[in-house]
């Protein structure tokens, strides 16, 4: 007997599976690994932008998005989510733990979310394993601490799921308008909600007559309700035509997203076959399961093959656009991960499967969670940085007339969201680059404008304190530079007299 079952059945006689115990007892697992050291890992350039720019209010955050130069919109994303962060700082501060205490708020909501979906599918006892992985899962956990939109778009797709759910059982046209508003808030949340929410969509290719009209209808509403963003999202492409830093993937990025899925990443080296054997057996489990399922007609086998399809569907459909527009972001893809758990733990929990399968599976599953919650609490590498003691040290050996001075926006933004007393420089991103992604309007709505180059940046000064990251000077030398371009020419005009290793960051003192 599977450990659900046996906690079922000393449970049960509770009312578990109709009274509060069993939310707050998944509740409380769920919220453990959710603000474990929550506030501890230092806030990194994409969290720092949040937080930033949505203290600058809706206008600024208006501006900031939707200004064009040549036609080409300033920003990449919707402001849903920091329109929710800026009402969320109005009322707990701009702390880090401030900040993603939000993320925390929307991956529980994930999790319930999920657990209520896979109950209404397969039953309590399916619900409390699809609760029980969810809530331990190192890819949601991840994001349910990250200051970024992503919780609140697995949150809004999840809703949408058991909303249209319910609507194709005949529960009337309340729960289709429902969704239809649940799947426009989710392409505010994030412009790739599409890749789910086509294949959520195509569901009812399968179902009849009446669910495709009903989705028809569903989805021009949305189409409606989203309409007044939708005519700006030309721009916004155009944005990411400019310049934008993802590359074509190939096959090996669908292996990744399935480590992802699973076990999260970064992952330590030594630690990936042990993930990829552990994820696999799950996943061949599972994959058995269903279709010996499907052959044998077992209730709640074609429900657990569409947890599968909303599972892997979406990967695909992002793999294929990203052929002819590269968009592939495996954050994204967060709502598709919650449905492969949900598909887990019906393979788990609701199907006879040999002791030994299902024990094999377990113990990958025991084993990948283990390695990626270990991951992701002791990573520290690049992006993040202790931009905390990089401010200690500005504040105590900075010279009057000296200024602090950042290769790029990566390292400023997170410093001046830790210090924004102190003045930060930064460099602009060469134009047209990959890496040029923050663009003037967005300077100004943030209230940050980059120097062009180091000598504006340093002029009259005393001396400089110069921040970036290690690897950018090995990725200059990768394209032929002899050094970094701003460090060549910061030694040649002033004189270097100190050089401080802060995790990732070195810091360089120069002086006239």
């Amino acid at each position: 007997m599977s450990l659900p079952d046996r906690l079922w059945r000393r449970w049960d006689w509770t009312g578990w599976s109709s009274s509060r115990h069993a939310w707050l007892a998944v509740l409380g697992l769920a919220l453990l690994p959710r603000i474990l050291l929550l506030a501890s890992r230092p806030v990194w350039y994409d969290e720092a932008f949040a937080g930033l720019f949505s203290a600058r209010g809706p206008s600024a955050m208006l501006y900031g998005t939707l200004a064009q130069e040549a036609g080409v919109a300033a920003d990449v994303h919707p402001i849903l989510y920091y329109m929710l962060l800026w009402m969320w700082q109005l009322l707990l501060g701009n702390s880090p733990l401030a900040i993603r205490s939000l993320s925390v708020l929307l991956g529980l909501a994930v999790v319930v979310l999920g657990m209520r979906l896979a109950g209404e599918l397969w039953g309590p006892k399916t619900a409390f394993t699809a609760g029980v992985l969810l809530a331990l899962s190192p890819f949601q956990v991840h994001y349910a601490q990250e200051a970024r939109m992503y919780a609140l778009l697995a949150a809004l797709l999840l809703a949408a799921t058991l909303v249209y759910h319910r609507a194709r059982r005949g529960t009337g046209w309340g729960a289709w308008l429902l969704f239809a508003f649940l799947a426009a808030a989710a392409q505010y949340a994030h412009n790739l909600a599409f890749v789910y929410l086509v294949p959520l969509a195509m569901t009812s290719l399968v179902t009849g007559r009446r669910s495709i009209a009903a989705t028809a209808a569903a989805a021009l509403a949305a189409g409606l309700l989203y309409l007044p963003w939708l005519m700006r999202i030309p721009s916004q492409i155009a944005r990411v035509e400019w310049a934008y830093w993802i590359a074509r993937p190939g096959p090996q990025e669908l292996v990744r997203t399935l480590l992802v899925y699973w076990c999260g990443l970064p992952i330590p080296d030594w630690s990936l076959p042990l993930a990829l054997a552990g994820g696999l057996s799950a996943v061949v489990v599972a994959g058995l399961s269903t279709v010996r399922s499907l052959r044998e007609q077992v209730e709640g086998a074609h429900l657990a093959a569409w947890a599968a399809w909303l599972a892997g569907a979406p990967v695909l459909l992002m793999f294929a656009v990203s052929q002819w527009r590269p968009v592939y972001l495996d954050r994204a893809l967060l709502p598709a991960g919650a449905m492969f758990m949900l598909w887990i733990a019906w393979a788990l929990g609701s199907v006879r499967e040999t002791r030994l399968l299902k024990g094999t599976a377990w113990a990958g599953l025991v084993i990948v969670t283990l390695i990626g919650l270990f991951g992701f609490y002791t990573y520290r590498g690049f992006p993040y940085a202790p931009f905390g003691e990089l401010d200690a040290l500005l504040r105590d050996r900075r010279a009057a007339g000296e200024v602090i001075l950042h290769s790029n926006k990566i390292t400023a933004l997170p410093a001046v969201f830790v210090g924004p007393d102190l003045e930060h420089r930064f460099l602009a991103d060469p134009p047209r680059s990959a890496s040029d992604t923050l663009a003037p309007a967005t300077q100004q709505a943030l209230g940050l404008a980059a120097s062009p180059d180091a000598n504006s940046a340093t002029a009259a000064a005393s001396g400089v304190w110069f921040v970036l990251f290690d690897r950018e000077i090995e990725d200059y030398r990768a394209e032929g530079f002899a050094a970094h371009p701003a460090l060549e020419w910061l030694g040649a005009h002033f004189r270097l007299t100190d050089t401080v290793s802060l995790g990732d960051l070195s810091v360089y003192h120069f002086v006239r």
